[in-house]
């Protein structure tokens, strides 16, 4: 949460910036993303004015707050604000699909969910050496390979990584 507060008209002093970052803070509790806040205070002869702008993923919230004392308009511009970011969170919250935890056990049929099991027999040709394997699956084009290891005649698996590099089980 990047926070931003200047004054305008009047010097803001360490106290009151203080208590701005403190009530600010409790938008941490609504909306839990990387926020950037603005917050400007200004004083025009007896009105002190306490404005915020709130910017972040899909939450752009506004608010202005006029009053006698800095601190009490800024005790009702958080409220307003608060109020705006629950409201954001409730619709965030409402416009989700609902995960698999949410759907009740009864709508699922397990009579409605096919398996199918293909068997194969693996076929190992004389055992084979690790630079093979890598000649074997990058000729034939395969996910895969399973060899056995002509060094010590274990069962091994020689695979694509996602980064374009090879991985080896060795079972």
């Amino acid at each position: 949460m990047l926070v931003n507060i200047q004054g305008r008209n009047m010097k803001v002093t360490p106290a009151l910036k203080s208590y701005a970052l403190e009530k600010v803070s409790v938008l941490n509790k609504y909306l839990d993303f990387n926020l950037r806040i603005h917050v400007t205070l200004s004083t025009n002869k007896f009105r002190q004015k306490a404005e915020i702008a709130v910017n972040g993923k899909g939450a752009h919230l506004h608010g202005v707050e006029e009053g006698e004392d800095m601190y009490a308009s800024i005790d009702k511009l958080m409220d307003k604000i608060a109020r705006q970011a629950r409201k954001v969170k409730e619709k965030r919250k409402d416009h989700h699909a609902p995960s698999l935890g949410e759907i009740p056990l009864a709508e699922i049929e397990p009579e409605n969910i096919k398996t199918k099991i293909v068997r194969k027999k693996l076929k190992f040709e004389k055992p084979m050496s690790t630079d093979d394997a890598i000649n074997k699956l990058n000729d034939e084009n395969k996910a895969f390979v399973i060899y056995k290891n002509e060094s010590d005649e274990k069962l091994n698996v020689l695979y694509h990584l996602s980064d374009g590099t090879l991985g080896l089980i060795e079972v």
